[in-house]
């Protein structure tokens, strides 16, 4: 299965580039569907698209819920001033958990930051 991802409008540019360059199938939010979107209409996007949502708002998507799979990043500079490593980061934990146990699940990318 091909693995895609929802990023939310804060998500910078370049990694969602460095994203699709690996051949990932990736979705930007402000694109789809404008800026300020509810964070609602996101995770019910994500679970009807099968896809994981990438986002630095903590405190809106820590217990969200939902069945969409979420990655935190809480370093807001780490995304955009290190895309590659950024894209390393989240092929670790796809790497160690195939997306259907991603399910439900918020992913904490400063844990397997190496």
């Amino acid at each position: 299965m091909t693995v895609s991802f929802l990023t939310d409008e804060h998500v910078p540019r370049v990694f969602c580039t460095v994203l699709r360059s690996n051949g990932y199938t990736v979705v930007r939010a402000r694109e789809a569907f404008g800026e300020e979107t509810d964070d609602e209409k996101l995770l019910e996007h994500c679970e009807s698209e099968d896809h994981l949502l990438v986002t630095h708002d903590k405190k809106d998507f820590a217990s969200h819920g939902s069945d969409a799979g979420v990655i935190v990043y809480t370093d807001s500079n780490f995304l955009r001033d290190e895309p590659e490593t950024a894209v390393r980061t989240v092929e670790r934990v796809l790497d160690m958990y195939p997306t259907s146990e991603l399910h439900g699940e918020v992913v904490w990318l400063s844990q397997w930051r190496s």
